[in-house]
């Protein structure tokens, strides 16, 4: 096992039995933490936050370590410049306190790309692999990190956080051109599609597959608006229970 774990050979295959029972084991972690966090208060589920933040951060943080002592790390693919490598790293600066103008972003960027790359993964290391685990936990991890703030501080985004939203992520589009230009990378999948089968491959060659999906994008911002939109006759947008320090 021990072998299995630190190898990187271990093929995946999208819809296969690892792929689903991952995602029956993250359903489960979820329903588990939404009921957690509904009998806990602010301050508890403050520090349940902190700590699922803390233990994203040290999982990109320990595997890349180990991926880098493999002598496997690749400054063109492995650097976290994914929004979900990204915001796991940072998970302790984004989510250790609340914040509703942060949190409105990260919502919907999480929701509509974390979530899809759960359902069709970019992911080429098979169970037990320590590249499988990172993958998931990660991607898995932040989807759970964000519904949690979601419901324990009311933290509803609104209708025009949609576009706040697609402005920061072209901001961070354009600011990835010329990092992928230097590195001869592709990082956000700017330069070609991935490898793997993904949504991409049904949106046209590049690039204009990109522009296709600058539209899917509200389009998907919009889903995820759906459940805020029935909620807000329970809850004020924007409005956030008391905090502690």
């Amino acid at each position: 096992m021990d072998h299995l774990f630190f190898s990187f050979d271990i093929p995946f295959a999208s819809f296969s039995s690892s792929h689903w029972w991952t995602l029956v084991v993250f359903t489960g972690i979820l329903a588990l933490t939404i009921k957690i966090g509904g009998r806990l208060g602010a301050e508890q589920n403050l520090w349940l936050g902190r700590l699922l933040a803390l233990f994203l951060s040290v999982t990109v943080v320990i595997f890349s370590w180990i991926h880098s002592y493999n002598g496997l790390f690749n400054y063109k693919v492995d650097l976290p410049l994914s929004i979900c490598n990204l915001f796991a790293l940072l998970a302790p600066l984004l989510f250790w306190q609340p914040n509703f103008k942060r949190f409105e972003v990260i919502y919907f960027l999480v929701l509509c790309g974390t979530f899809q790359a759960m359902l069709t993964p970019d992911l080429y290391a098979g169970f037990p692999s320590y590249g499988f685990f990172k993958y998931w936990i990660v991607h898995g991890g932040l989807v759970i990190l964000v519904i949690h703030h979601l419901l324990a501080f009311r933290l509803i985004p609104q209708a025009k956080s949609m576009l706040r939203t697609f402005v920061w992520l072209n901001i961070y589009l354009l600011l990835l051109i010329p990092v992928n230009l230097g590195l001869d990378a592709n990082y956000f999948y700017l330069m070609e599609k991935p490898l793997n089968p993904s949504l991409l491959d049904y949106l046209g060659p590049w690039p204009f597959y990109i522009l296709v999906c600058e539209i899917l994008a509200m389009g998907f911002f919009a889903i995820a608006y759906v459940p805020i939109y029935i909620s807000k006759k329970y809850f004020s947008a924007g409005a956030t229970i008391d905090l502690p320090d």
